[in-house]
């Protein structure tokens, strides 16, 4: 379930280039939302018994060197955001697990990935993957292909672009996009991704009478009628609708991303233990999307 608005701004920490513009991006998440900012160090203890116990004086230095990270980090954020309150914690365990477990306190959970992962906690690509499917907040990947995707002063001119697909959880994206449009002071792309073998609301087989501008008369129908309500809401918020054909979700999203400054998805997720291969759109997108995707799952609040 999507947390609490008054939970703090979580950000994975890991010493890496990634991990400092991921709370660059945080702390203007967290100003902007009037929250916490908390950044996360998560690592793997040296057991206490075993041979492991002769690098015990090792782990003492890792330990020296996270809090150094962490207290580096911070004062960085400070220097930019002097009003924007800042906690540090560092944490015994799996970066992905870890990260779960900060969501379930949280407004919003952003990760600096890179494409592989690197040394001890670093963020890769899969801990991403993992975050994603199983947080308890809406989780922001950041991607290491645009560099400028984090420089608020490009927000107003780069469009937040959301994946609407009918869906629940599209709709929690929705309301999540539309919140960062307007922060922004971005336009707002809904896309819908229709495709032939869609074949719900038609029966079986596809009928011989199929008429490619009449599947895409209904698409954008669809789209008008579920981003329609939100300019009453937010009258100076401008919405474009734009309707795709693509048999991949995952290419029709990423080429809608081009030029965005956030791309938004809802997820449903998958149960089971952390690890376990998302393989789902989501999962594409945070791989290979052209601007940071923010994953929103779970159930509207009350």
């Amino acid at each position: 379930m999507i947390n609490t608005v008054n939970g703090p701004v979580v950000v994975g920490i890991d010493g890496s280039d990634e991990a400092a513009r991921a709370a660059s991006y945080g702390a203007w998440e967290a100003t902007r939302r009037q929250v916490a900012l908390r950044l996360v160090f998560a690592h793997q203890p040296t057991p206490m018994w075993g041979p492991a116990m002769l690098l015990q004086d090792d782990y003492e230095w890792v330990a020296d060197w996270v809090r150094e990270i962490l207290v580096k980090a911070e004062k960085a954020v400070t220097a930019a955001h002097p009003d924007t309150t800042v906690e540090t914690a560092a944490i015994s365990g799996g970066p992905a697990a870890a990260l779960v477990d900060e969501s379930r306190r949280a407004s919003l959970v952003v990760i600096g990935t890179r494409a592989t992962g690197g040394l001890v906690g670093h963020l890769s690509g899969s801990v991403a993957a993992q975050v994603a499917a199983h947080a308890h907040a809406p989780v922001v990947v950041l991607r290491p292909n645009d560099p400028d995707a984090t420089d608020s002063a490009t927000f107003s001119t780069s469009p937040v672009v959301v994946g609407l697909d009918g869906s629940p959880e599209a709709q929690l994206a929705l309301a999540f996009a539309v919140e960062e449009s307007a922060g922004r002071g971005a336009e707002l792309h809904a896309v819908y991704a229709w495709n032939l073998l869609d074949v719900r609301d038609i029966g079986p087989i596809v009928p011989d009478g199929y008429e490619a501008a009449d599947e895409e008369e209904k698409a954008l129908r669809l789209l008008t009628e579920a981003t329609e309500g939100w300019s009453d809401r937010y009258p100076e918020l401008v919405i474009k609708r734009r309707v795709m054909h693509s048999l991949n979700p995952v290419d029709a999203l990423t080429k809608a991303s081009d030029g965005a400054g956030l791309l938004v998805v809802g997820s449903r997720g998958h149960g089971g233990f952390l690890g376990l291969r998302l393989g789902s759109t989501v999962d594409g997108l945070i791989r290979h999307a052209g601007a940071p995707v923010a994953v929103v799952r779970g159930e509207p609040t009350p």
